[in-house]
């Protein structure tokens, strides 16, 4: 057994002899990385070396500012240097790095620190919607009464996911319901769509005797 460094956090990792010169996941931050016994450190922070900063906010509050900038840069996992968040593969050594980027990564952990979004309901807009198109489905073994119900939840669904979708694009809303709030709005429309049809066919039917 070898105890390596991640490239990218330092974090110690146990690693079997036969693992090594393949790519292993590191336990801390959970990215890949190439198992090697000459593991680079991550880089230095120069921010602890630099003077402190000047209150008339000259050359040297500028440099500090870039020096800040480049400290929130993430490690590539291969080589450990510093990349920018929209690279998809190193320019130093050529790792390809995760088809999720660092970018949407970044932001998913900044949105789950966030304490003022109003809570999602998507959970509730599902269930709508679900219910809405089960029912409308059903609608043709009800000879159309489904729609009564169908359709009211349909647009019920329908209206709360716009709601909460708009309330999220504007950042007043949990984002991470968006998936479940999109989901329940399309169920609530082919729920209205499908307890129309079959109320419209059964209405012709009886018209038509």
């Amino acid at each position: 057994m070898e105890i390596i460094r991640c490239p990218a956090c330092g974090c110690s990792v146990q690693v079997a002899d036969a693992l090594l010169g393949r790519r292993v996941r590191c336990f801390g931050c959970s990215r890949h990385f190439v198992a090697t016994t000459d593991q680079p450190s991550p880089p230095y922070s120069r921010r602890e070396a630099s003077p402190s900063r000047r209150p008339d906010g000259g050359p040297r509050a500028a440099e500090e500012d870039e020096l800040a900038n480049e400290e929130r840069r993430p490690f590539c996992p291969g080589c450990g240097r510093r990349i920018t968040w929209g690279d998809a593969c190193c320019p130093h050594c050529g790792e390809e790095l995760e088809p999720e980027d660092y970018a949407q990564r970044w932001r998913r952990s900044a949105d789950l620190l966030r304490r003022d979004y109003e809570p999602h309901r998507g959970h509730l807009i599902v269930s709508l919607g679900n219910i809405s198109m089960i029912v409308g489905g059903l609608s043709l073994c009800m000879f159309g009464f489904g729609a009564l119900i169908s359709i009211p939840l349909g647009a019920l669904a329908w209206v709360m996911a716009n709601r909460d979708l708009e309330r999220m694009r504007d950042g007043r809303m949990d984002p991470r319901g968006q998936s479940q709030t999109e989901t329940g709005r399309t169920g609530g429309i082919a729920g209205i769509v499908l307890g129309l049809i079959f109320a419209a066919f059964f209405a012709l039917i009886w018209l038509a005797k």
